[in-house]
């Protein structure tokens, strides 16, 4: 015959949220644990007479409640196989928010018969104490499972077991993450006892309250949270009549130009190392994203939901390495595995789709694509110094072509696809480099200007020679700038 675990639930407060039921079974117990005696009910049963054994000495050994939980686990264990019932008692109800209970299920369901006997949970009499109707929807998240774990502002959020200050001032913080700073919320001490409180503060001033083990802080639904459903509904409400004339205007293809510059601007922030820039660019083009997948949900094409699919699912199906049992060992099978994925996902045909790049790609990122594609055949250059001399190749064809007057526009294509296959062997990224150049151009051509009137001088009123000595004086001095950051 199988040992029994009665899992039993004290309720939120006194006997009086204990059923009848658990309370005539752990009075006929032989042998009866709790996981705390700093609770109400478990109070009430010891001044009867019952005896316990507690966990609490455990909180206090161990570093972490996964550790705690574990060593319940392992105790209830050795005791299941000594006697033939054990009850173990926790506060509330058995199966909301009481992770010793799931470990004791996951780990101990097939040695003994666990039964979980249902109880009042702290959540029925805060629905209303707060007047909280629980069809509008709320989420019930620990202490610290906040971040990253999908609180949108648009439900209740249930926060039990705020027993400190110190934890206060961390839910504070991980919080206003997604709320206003002056969010609404509630305080709510001892749930169905007669010392119940309910105290009503901002966020920002959450952690100056009183907090115990029965201590649970709650936020009602907040307009102004910060989250990824706040913003598909504001791009909802401009393409809703009454929202915004040209939002409602706007299609695929006239979006298209705005989704190239919003791209660009992010590439420039990176450059820049403006980090703060970067995240306001970064939202520009995470918006492009959510424009274009509101006017295809209006158009019955696809919604924001199949975006998210689309790139979840491909995430771990080109990653079997972390998401599957594959080995790699080094990056360069990380991205072979990824190429033999990515032509199985298309079953593409390498003679007919060989160069399936789009075709609006900037022209040195087309080349340098369309390089490392057929480099793959073994089609490429040995070493950088068979590259470096096709350019002297190229250069010299395109110097023949400018004295014919015939073919210039090929040859300098030629010469710059050539380069291009140069910057692979030097590891560099062409469309970086031209960037880079263009950007220390421009600052010495503005220094050039600066001196210039400095010294009371117009650029427009000089000779390309005049111009030059400037133009070497702006480089001197960022020269010497250089040498005086880097000593």
């Amino acid at each position: 015959m199988i040992n029994v675990l009665h899992v039993v639930g004290l309720g939120p407060a006194g006997l009086e949220s204990m059923t009848l039921g658990d309370y005539r079974m752990i009075k006929q117990a032989k042998r009866i644990f709790f996981r705390t005696v700093n609770h109400p009910c478990a109070q009430e049963l010891l001044t009867e007479g019952l005896q316990v054994e507690s966990f609490d000495d455990l909180y206090d050994q161990e570093e972490s409640f996964e550790k705690v939980y574990e060593g319940i686990v392992k105790r209830l264990e050795k005791e299941c196989k000594i006697y033939p019932e054990v009850v173990y008692a926790v506060p509330g109800h058995p199966t909301v928010a009481e992770r010793s209970v799931q470990l004791l299920v996951d780990k101990l369901a097939k040695q003994v018969e666990i039964q979980v006997h249902p109880a009042l949970s702290f959540l029925d009499p805060l629905f209303s104490a707060i007047s909280m109707d629980p069809v509008e929807g709320f989420l019930l998240r620990n202490y610290d499972a906040l971040k990253e774990s999908g609180i949108t502002g648009k439900e209740w959020l249930v926060i039990p077991q705020v027993y400190d200050g110190l934890i206060a001032s961390e839910v504070k913080l991980d919080l206003m993450e997604v709320y206003a700073d002056e969010a609404e919320a509630y305080v709510v001490q001892a749930l169905g006892t007669k010392m119940q409180k309910v105290l009503k503060c901002q966020l920002f001033e959450l952690d100056h309250q009183s907090f115990n083990h029965l201590t649970t802080v709650v936020l009602p639904p907040h307009k102004a949270g910060i989250s990824m459903a706040k913003l598909l509904e504001i791009m909802k409400t401009l393409r809703s009549p009454g929202g915004c004339p040209w939002d409602q205007e706007q299609t695929h293809v006239s979006l298209k130009p705005y989704l190239v510059e919003e791209s660009y601007e992010v590439l420039q922030a990176i450059e820049a190392q403006d980090m703060y820039n970067l995240a306001e660019e970064l939202g520009d083009l995470l918006l492009q994203v959510v424009f274009h997948a509101q006017v295809a949900q209006e158009a019955g094409e696809f919604q924001f939901q199949d975006v998210l699919r689309s790139i979840i699912e491909k995430m771990i199906r080109r990653h079997p390495h972390v998401f599957g049992d594959v080995e790699v060992s080094n990056s360069t099978e990380v991205l072979r595995n990824w190429d033999q994925i990515k032509q199985k996902e298309k079953g593409e045909q390498e003679s007919e789709e060989l160069f399936s790049f789009p075709k609006g790609l900037p022209s040195l990122m087309l080349a340098v694509k369309t390089q490392k594609k057929v480099a793959k055949f073994g089609f490429d250059w040995p070493d950088s110094e068979g590259s470096l001399a096709k350019v002297y190749e190229e250069l010299q064809e395109l110097e023949e072509a400018m004295g014919h007057g015939k073919g210039i526009e090929e040859e300098f294509g030629d010469t710059l696809f050539a380069l291009v296959n140069l910057s692979r062997f030097l590891e560099l990224d062409p469309e970086d480099a031209v960037r880079k150049t263009v950007g220390k151009f421009q600052r010495r051509f503005l220094e050039m200007k600066k001196l210039a009137e400095d010294e009371g001088e117009n650029l427009l009123n000089l000779t390309l020679d005049q111009m030059d000595k400037y133009w070497e004086m702006a480089k001197m001095r960022e020269k010497n700038e250089e040498i005086g950051n880097n000593p």
